[in-house]
């Protein structure tokens, strides 16, 4: 603003110009530097880092992922009772029971973990309603799925609910422990993430070496 004070200044020493005729040009500079001042101010503001989230933010975070995590790990670990009625080959029957043991095994200890923290929420899933309804429809219809095939079509519909389940497993997991408060959860958290994601890959190589139609 001083600056086109000052340019105004100098106009009006000009004994030729008129007042008239010279407002509109030190209304206009003055207009140009107001809005370069804004520019500057808010290049200011966006220049700021974000705020790294609080304590209670992780917190939060981590309790959720680790509920949904044990939520599908209570599912996973019954798994292998398919096995009761259904014959599939040797390689995927192992590959099912190492999958219900891992999570068994993997609801266990998060469990345990959570009597040690008492800031560790294993309750805290808060899925929205239309969620909760969807999983249920999609639960149903893998259940159908799985119980009216047979042969490849069976192993392959089963291999399929695997790639789905552990690879979702994998990410909560990582979240849960990039969230997590202590070294020791950390740990804990962090070896499910490695051991879901190598069941993961198994799982997509016996898909692969199912036998093409």
């Amino acid at each position: 603003m001083r600056a086109s004070r000052a340019i105004c200044s100098n106009y009006l020493g000009n004994k030729h110009i008129s007042v008239g005729s010279l407002f509109p040009k030190c209304f206009f500079l003055s207009c140009v530097c107001a809005g370069l001042f804004c520019i500057c101010a808010n290049a200011g503001k966006n220049d700021r880092p974000a705020s790294p989230a609080s304590d209670d933010d992780k917190t939060e975070l981590r309790n959720n992922a680790a509920s949904l995590l044990v939520d599908l790990l209570d599912q996973e670990k019954d798994l292998s009772k398919i096995l009761v009625i259904k014959r599939p080959s040797a390689e995927i029957g192992r590959l099912t029971k190492a999958i219900s043991k891992t999570a068994g095994d993997g609801s266990d200890r998060l469990k345990a973990l959570a009597k040690n923290y008492k800031t560790l929420n294993l309750h805290a899933v808060q899925l929205p309603p239309g969620e909760t309804a969807t999983r249920a429809a999609v639960s149903k219809t893998e259940e159908h799925e799985l119980f009216l095939t047979f042969g490849t079509t069976f192993e392959l519909n089963l291999l399929l609910t695997q790639t789905e389940a552990l690879n979702y497993g994998s990410h909560l997991a990582k979240i849960a422990a990039d969230n997590s408060a202590s070294p020791e959860q950390e740990r804990d958290f962090h070896s499910l993430d490695v051991s879901l994601g190598n069941l993961y890959k198994r799982v997509v190589a016996q898909i692969r070496a199912l036998p093409r139609k």
